[in-house]
């Protein structure tokens, strides 16, 4: 499969879905070290909110391409790429390919 614009990420994939709260999007931005994305995905829209779930919706194809390996794609790894993807306009690699310490969280994203 190739990757797909973001022009026809942002129309859903058909008979597929993904719901991702705000928070959960914001804290597994953290988690993988994108930060100065974390810390908007605090305040983005319900808008925003939907595209990265439609996003998301795409990314959880096993076939999608996503620019990582070497490990298994989890969610929280999909709900960062899609908000990478919003955010930025393309999917690039994220900063971190495993989460960061759970107890080094900043209150602000604690679930």
């Amino acid at each position: 499969m190739k990757p797909l614009e973001l022009d026809r990420l942002l129309r859903g994939r058909p008979r597929f879905s993904v719901e991702t709260p705000k928070m959960v999007i914001a804290r597994t931005l953290w988690d993988y070290g994108e930060d100065a994305l974390a810390e908007r995905a605090l305040v983005m829209s319900e808008e925003e909110r939907a595209k990265i779930n439609k996003i998301s919706a795409w990314y959880e194809m096993p076939e999608y391409p996503l620019p990582m390996a070497g490990q298994r794609i989890t969610h929280g790894h999909v709900a960062a790429f899609a908000a990478v993807t919003l955010f930025e306009g393309e999917v690039r690699p994220l900063a971190r390919t495993r989460r960061r310490p759970a107890k080094n969280c900043p209150a602000v994203f604690v679930r």
